[in-house]
């Protein structure tokens, strides 16, 4: 991939409240071209009105949203839409078109040709397009909003819980997308509740709770510094490294005692520690999974707070 350097999302000092409610406080961060960025939170944390703040659909109380280098103000949003590909798990479609007109119409609106794109989002989504919209299930009218959100190649794809409805073909079938457009170096802003799904395809991943931005990680390094499960086999019970060791299992096994547990760090000191030890027989060491880590780093900033 290319340098990316450009601001495709900016938010600075970014608040919003209903009455006496604060959804959004003081929120801040950059999504660059070609980022593939998830926006994890439980229900009410502030991912749905963050976004409706993007698209231009309410206006911050505080602060500044801008995509693109534009400020993004209710009254004139549409000109940004023609950059940005949108759906969400409670879109509301026009329940009188058929999957095939609204889909079209969308096409219609960008003024360019993507009949190729068109017809291979088809057969990735296989959704019903002659059916009124309004007489579709929750999952094929989720399939309808995402076809037109890809359809449109777009510069910039937001998605908010887009694979909410969807069954488990489907989800994998939009992360493959979702994979594909990162080669494309478009950029995506997606929240969900999946921490599998911001784990699979995300380069990094904003945490938010009560409206705040909690923490803003990098993939990559939760990869490179995150824990190892370590399955050792010794003649006797081996006495463990006392730094980053957790989640310590012992059994019995045939010639020995089989241990298991959980080792964050350096994974050299692990080696280290491994050439060291005495009466090892066999070794396993597995990754934990990224999943898990993000987890982690959300129920730590509970703790925290």
């Amino acid at each position: 991939m290319t340098e990316r350097t450009q601001i495709a999302i900016k938010l600075q000092n970014v608040s919003k409240s209903f009455g006496s409610f604060r959804a959004v406080r003081d929120v801040s961060f950059i999504v660059h071209e070609g980022d593939v960025v998830g926006f994890v939170g439980e229900n009410g944390a502030g991912k749905t009105t963050t976004i409706n703040m993007l698209l231009g659909f309410t206006s911050p109380r505080h602060g500044s949203v801008s995509i693109f280098h534009e400020e993004v103000y209710a009254h004139s949003a549409h000109k940004l839409h023609t950059h940005i590909g949108y759906a969400s798990s409670d879109m509301t479609l026009p329940a009188d078109m058929t999957g095939r007109e609204y889909v079209n119409f969308v096409l219609a609106q960008q003024g360019a040709d993507h009949t190729e794109r068109y017809e291979y989002l088809v057969k990735e989504f296989d959704p019903d397009l002659d059916k009124k919209i309004g007489d579709l299930s929750r999952g094929n009218k989720q399939k309808i909003a995402l076809l037109a959100a890809f359809a449109i190649e777009p510069k910039l794809l937001i998605f908010d819980e887009p694979t909410s409805g969807l069954d488990p073909v489907m989800q994998e079938v939009f992360l493959r997308l979702i994979r594909e457009e990162k080669q494309r170096e478009t950029t995506v802003f997606m929240s969900s509740h999946y921490m599998n799904e911001v784990a699979e395809v995300c380069d990094r991943v904003l945490l938010m709770r009560r409206g705040k931005l909690i923490e803003d990680l990098s993939t990559d390094k939760l990869k490179k510094h995150g824990g190892k499960y370590v399955t050792i086999v010794t003649k006797a019970k081996p006495i463990l490294p006392r730094k980053d060791v957790s989640e310590v299992e012992s059994s019995e096994v045939r010639g020995g005692v089989q241990t298991k547990f959980l080792m964050t760090g350096d994974t050299a000191e692990l080696l280290r520690w491994l050439r060291g030890a005495t009466g090892v027989q066999d070794v396993t060491i597995e990754n934990r999974s990224l999943e898990q880590e993000l987890y982690d780093h959300y129920d730590q900033e509970e703790d925290d707070e």
